[in-house]
């Protein structure tokens, strides 16, 4: 009995140092990056962090008022991960949406009809790495009217809730813990380019324009893995935990909407797509993600998942890695994990005819 107890204490407290090592990363964003969107394209991390804090903590911190919205920002992140016709539905709903509002924008009705508005902007890097686009950011952030003068004001608010429950938190845990020292490569980043399309038209991005709803999913995901890859990383370092705690959830929701994406190819016949490329990452995924492990990613608390272990505790991570893959360390395990990120992402990147699409200077 007293042994569990001290393994229970041991467990609570690598928990409290795990959220105390991702306040601190999420910290330094808020104090260091003013770019507008990467702000965005953040939102739905800030969004799980709080909402896995409060979980654990089985409190709620925030207004009331935004407990929706940051739920839903945090559901994003997994809404792929889900039945594939359902999500495809949902993209055709949010391209519906951002259609009608475009088209909205037109001084004369007569124009409406026409086709000639675009209705999604993509946010690139300077090496023509797509890491964001309009669409994905209006549905993660919930904005229904993009053309809503209070916007704005919306999604400062938004983020003043998270700014503050992280302050807090941080405040709270320096009083009773040493602060760790969170070391960024870079303390600025600047998402300085875009390429506007319509989605309803040919687009010279898009190698086969027969299936927007599909390219459109490939293009999300592929946003998803380069935001990681082209900005999370060259901020950060590969070390950072919070990192590849967040590379480790992107990578496996990516994963689950192909193994999505293969089961609704194989039981209907409305979508008849070669899908033999992905099949090596889908084996590798399979061993990578497993149950227990990715419980105590995707959540804090870690009291009583059998992922803590005396003899490993002062690895890198706590030994939760070696005590749930037999022994495989985290070092190992992080490189087998960007490796099948960037298979998939090589994949997906390979469906954008990028060399044939000429960047502008937001």
């Amino acid at each position: 009995m007293e042994k569990r107890e001290n393994m229970n204490a041991l467990e609570k407290l690598i928990t409290v140092r795990i959220m105390q090592e991702d306040t601190e990363t999420i910290f330094s964003f808020l104090k260091n990056i003013r770019d507008p969107i990467f702000a965005m394209e953040i939102m739905p991390y800030c969004a799980l962090f709080v909402q896995s804090c409060q979980e654990y903590m089985g409190e709620t911190f925030i207004d009331k008022n935004w407990v929706e919205k940051i739920q839903n920002a945090r559901n994003f992140i997994k809404v792929y991960g889900e039945g594939f016709g359902k999500s495809i539905k949902r993209i055709e709903s949010v391209d519906e949406n951002q259609d009608e509002q475009y088209k909205a924008q037109l001084r004369f009705d007569f124009m409406k009809n026409w086709n000639v508005h675009l209705n999604m902007g993509t946010y690139w890097t300077s090496d023509k790495h797509l890491v964001g686009n309009t669409q994905k950011i209006a549905d993660f952030l919930g904005i229904d009217d993009i053309f809503d003068p209070q916007i704005g004001e919306m999604q400062y608010k938004l983020a003043e809730q998270i700014g503050a429950f992280v302050a807090s938190l941080r405040e709270g845990f320096a009083q009773v813990i040493n602060t760790p020292e969170i070391k960024m490569i870079k303390t600025d980043i600047s998402i300085d380019y875009y390429y506007d399309l319509n989605t309803n038209k040919e687009d010279r991005l898009f190698f086969d324009n027969s299936k927007k709803a599909l390219n459109i999913f490939f293009l999300n995901m592929t946003c998803n893995l380069n935001f990681l890859k082209h900005i999370l990383r060259p901020l950060l370092g590969v070390n950072n935990k919070w990192l590849f705690r967040v590379e480790y959830i992107v990578t496996y929701y990516t994963y689950r909407s192909i193994q999505r994406l293969k089961n609704y190819c194989e039981n209907n016949t409305d979508l008849c797509i070669d899908l033999e490329e992905f099949a090596e990452v889908l084996n590798l995924g399979g061993i990578l993600f497993q149950s227990r492990f990715r419980n105590c990613m995707m959540h804090y608390g870690l009291e009583n998942q059998g992922v803590i272990s005396i003899e490993n505790v002062e690895k890198p991570f706590y030994g939760i890695i070696e005590t749930c893959y037999d022994g495989k360390d985290y070092n190992s395990f992080s490189k087998d994990l960007r490796n099948l990120s960037e298979k998939i992402l090589a994949i997906l990147e390979e469906k954008f005819n990028v060399e044939d699409v000429t960047l502008e200077h937001l």
